[in-house]
């Protein structure tokens, strides 16, 4: 019998595949992305928005739980899509600033909470 963490990471891992297999398809063609994921650009504000509550939920859960280890992973990682969103329309020359302020923001709270874990910290 298969014990609930190993089946955990069996699913975890073939949603964490399937989700990297969408974001290539999105890297390499708009279109197949869109059509893997069944998505339309009709429905991707709803979608835009989905996303956004959805990393706002994850955030706040990380700050709830206190654990600086958890809360440096999600803001690390979370911090990633601020400054390759100004970076990509900083390319096209549209505004781009706004988005360097959540990612200042999400570098500073990942870096102290980290300093604090390393430095023994709550885990």
């Amino acid at each position: 019998m298969i014990q609930l963490p190993t089946l955990m990471l069996i699913v975890g891992g073939m949603m964490t595949l399937m989700v990297v297999y969408l974001g290539r398809s999105f890297w390499l063609s708009l279109e197949k992305g869109m059509g893997f994921a069944t998505h339309s650009i009709d429905g991707l504000p709803q979608v835009m928005m989905n996303r956004y509550f959805v990393i706002a939920m994850m955030i706040g859960g990380s700050l709830i739980y206190r654990r600086p280890k958890v809360v440096a992973f999600f803001f690390a990682v979370t911090g990633v899509t601020p400054p390759h969103d100004a970076w990509i329309y900083r390319r096209f020359g549209a505004s781009y600033k706004k988005h360097l302020i959540p990612a200042a923001f999400s570098a500073v709270i990942a870096v102290w909470t980290w300093t604090i874990y390393l430095n023994g910290g709550a885990t």
